[in-house]
């Protein structure tokens, strides 16, 4: 069972603190919706702290954030040096590690992200070499496409590659799966429905690490968790089906809203939910 989160809500990258994207407020879920790929987004701008600006203030005058401010500029504190400059994105999302020799297409096929949205929120022209880190806007479930049906995978990878999840829950993807953040976060309403994205034993109900939240062992090698509940209707040791209501989104342990953080591991390895939802 999973009890110690390689990270949850915040990370060291290079040496700094980042808190990572846990929360969205109501302006940035209107703002989230200018993700859809019919709609223009402006790049990522720059602006220089004002005496007596914070984090807070800057969020609220752009309609993101505070943790998306945070984790694109690589602090750890809300407060700010007058003259401090500060890059400022149109919609939340998150700032994420790349291969810089992957191509923008594959890149966005991996975040189910419109290529060019990623590349006028990023400011790339098609010429340009891709940065070492990519900010990917934040996008509602709703926009995702099925995943498409996959072949069986070799025996010998020990991973059965036709296993499908599904979503287990509605709501705006705020934080995606990268090498310090083992799963999405999915944000919405305290109170909205969790349930079950398969079959499977409940081996956690309760509180823990992740606040409240739920662990099934689906008997195949995969685990799935569901964190920061705020009710859970399940019990350890329940058989629950997929898509059964296993609990409802909350704020609870290291969360600044509601939110659901939802991971997908194979034998303990976390494994990106992109890849395994329908």
């Amino acid at each position: 069972m999973v009890r110690h989160p390689i990270a949850d809500a915040s990370a060291t990258v290079a040496g700094v603190t980042v808190p990572l994207r846990t929360t969205i407020d109501a302006p940035s879920i209107v703002a989230s919706s200018m993700a859809a790929p019919d709609l223009q987004l402006r790049p990522i701008s720059a602006y220089q702290a004002k005496p007596g600006d914070t984090i807070v203030t800057i969020a609220v005058k752009a309609g993101i954030s505070i943790d998306t401010v945070l984790q694109l500029n690589q602090l750890s504190s809300t407060s700010l040096t007058p003259g401090q400059r500060l890059l400022i994105p149109p919609v939340d999302g998150t700032l994420v590690p790349i291969d810089s020799n992957q191509s923008l297409s594959a890149l966005a096929q991996t975040f189910r992200v419109d290529p060019e949205v990623l590349r006028e929120v990023n400011g790339l022209h098609p010429a340009d070499k891709l940065p070492d880190n990519l900010f990917i806007p934040a996008v509602n479930t709703d926009q995702i496409a099925p995943a498409p049906a996959v072949a069986p995978g070799d025996p010998s990878t020990g991973r059965e590659r036709v296993v499908r999840f599904r979503w287990p829950t509605q709501g705006t993807i705020t934080q995606y799966f990268w090498q310090y953040h083992p799963g999405l976060d999915i944000a919405n309403e305290v109170g909205t429905p969790e349930v079950a994205a398969d079959g499977g034993k409940v081996v956690w109900a309760g509180w823990g690490d992740y606040g409240i939240y739920v662990e099934i062992d689906h008997g195949n090698g995969f685990q799935t968790i569901y964190a920061h509940m705020s009710k859970v209707l399940v019990s350890n040791g329940q058989t629950v089906t997929k898509g059964q209501l296993i609990g409802l989104m909350g704020a609870t342990g290291r969360a600044t809203g509601p939110h659901l953080h939802f991971e997908i591991r194979y034998q303990g390895v976390p494994q990106n939910p992109l890849d395994l939802l329908s």
